[in-house]
């Protein structure tokens, strides 16, 4: 058995969007406006929680308090959630507890900015499909259809970003993993359901810094519709070629930093 809390401090120090740490214990502290979600009850519909969420995220984006800001912080809880499961199985081969009732996530200036767990508990190992099962059917698909009731998005559209969040990890773990390993894990967590093989498809590209996992999405945020907003680079509202030659730049950038 692996020691869980050497997991953890190790997930955690990979930075966004892979911070987590167990509930109550102390962190580093924080600048912004602080507040937090328990998991559980975002994921009834009825409680307020998904309508006070979009609230809180619209209106530090200053947007409307409707779909599009529901899909946007959506999208960005979905990143946080499963760049924590992607990073501990992949780099530790442990699938954690993230369902809905073992999570909090904290907010930061509204945004999702850190996973806390009610209890550090695990499986070694985990498979794909555990990952998947615990991430989805426990957490994210209730959480969305309660954020589906109350301000709209359609669940196709959240469950792309479900798709996007565990591509995301596993796009980020590209940078310090061989390309091949990461491409077939995230291979295997797309094979694992398929709602998520309809959120869209991996492509590894060649590029100055070495081979990096990317990934072309099927349907859109919605991120255009912010003040501040613009198409990601793997946006479904981008053609191939303008996506491919964003990834380049990306990459390109990458290796100057380096």
């Amino acid at each position: 058995m692996k020691d869980l809390a050497e997991v953890l401090a190790d997930v955690d120090s990979l930075g966004q969007p892979f911070r987590v740490t167990v509930r109550g214990i102390e962190g580093p502290p924080v600048t912004g406006s602080v507040d937090g979600f328990a998991s559980a009850s975002l994921a009834v519909p009825g409680t307020g929680e998904a309508q006070r969420m979009v609230d809180l995220h619209a209106r530090f984006r200053g947007m409307p308090r409707a779909r599009h800001a529901g899909s946007l912080v959506f999208q960005r809880y979905s990143h946080r959630v499963c760049g924590v499961g992607v990073a501990a199985w992949l780099r530790h081969g442990a699938v954690l507890d993230l369902s809905a009732t073992n999570v909090h996530v904290r907010f930061v200036d509204g945004s999702p900015d850190l996973v806390e767990l009610a209890r550090p508990a695990a499986q070694f190992p985990g498979s794909a499909n555990d990952l998947v099962r615990i991430v989805l059917d426990e957490h994210l698909v209730p959480v969305a259809q309660a954020l589906a009731a109350a301000y709209g998005p359609r669940m196709p559209n959240l469950l792309g970003n479900i798709a996007a969040g565990f591509a995301g990890a596993f796009r980020h773990l590209g940078r310090s993993h061989p390309a091949a390993e990461v491409a077939a894990a995230a291979e295997q967590v797309a094979a694992a359901d398929p709602r998520l093989r309809r959120g869209g498809t991996y492509r590894t590209l060649s590029g100055p810094a070495g081979d990096r996992l990317q990934y072309d999405r099927v349907s859109c945020c919605h991120w255009y519709a912010a003040p501040d907003g613009k198409f990601c680079s793997w946006c479904s509202r981008l053609s191939f070629d303008e996506r491919t030659a964003r990834f380049r730049a990306a990459m390109d950038e990458e290796s100057r930093g380096q």
